[in-house]
């Protein structure tokens, strides 16, 4: 086992971290492979901080979840949707989707009906006041999500964009 280098005294910076993290992992798995460990850590670690930075700073001071918001701004791209495609495309579990779409309604900003074409079926749908304050905490999110992207310029934005997508669209086996 290594010695540690952190006694607990101090906080350690992110690429100290990652460098801790990369030699814990030599040590337990000499074969790991460096360069995906390193894309996966930071992706996570760059995930995890934006969403916590947008939840703090945009959508819990407006009185909704991130989670909402994604539930909000999904239906608003696709138009009405059944729950289950909806809390796919805004990545919210299915487990609390039922719980969501009760705070959601109970604030007015969606609405559930039978659909047309299959009454054993629902559809979510944005209210009036749905489309309105949907249309307001994207105009915020996209802002901050500026302010994250400036750290990089428009070149790199869009090279890492690409990348991203792709890697999206790469699903590996399940084990």
């Amino acid at each position: 086992m290594s010695e540690p280098t952190n006694q607990g005294n101090e906080k350690l910076r992110g690429t100290e971290f990652e460098k801790l993290a990369n030699h814990s992992m030599g040590e337990m798995f000499p074969e790991f492979d460096a360069a995906a460990m390193a894309l996966c850590f930071n992706l996570i670690r760059l995930a995890n901080r934006i969403t916590a930075d947008l939840e703090v700073s945009i959508h819990r001071p407006e009185g909704l979840s991130f989670s909402a918001f994604r539930l909000l701004f999904a239906i608003r791209a696709v138009g009405a949707g059944n729950p289950n495609e909806l809390a796919r495309l805004s990545s919210v579990s299915t487990a609390s989707m039922s719980s969501l779409l009760n705070t959601l309604e109970k604030y007015g900003l969606v609405a559930r009906e039978a659909d047309s074409t299959d009454k054993r079926k629902l559809l979510v749908r944005l209210t009036p006041l749905g489309e309105s304050r949907v249309a307001e905490l994207a105009r915020k999110n996209s802002l901050r999500e500026s302010d994250w992207a400036a750290g990089l310029t428009t070149t790199e934005a869009t090279i890492l964009a690409e990348l991203l997508r792709k890697l999206l669209q790469h699903h590996p086996p399940r084990p």
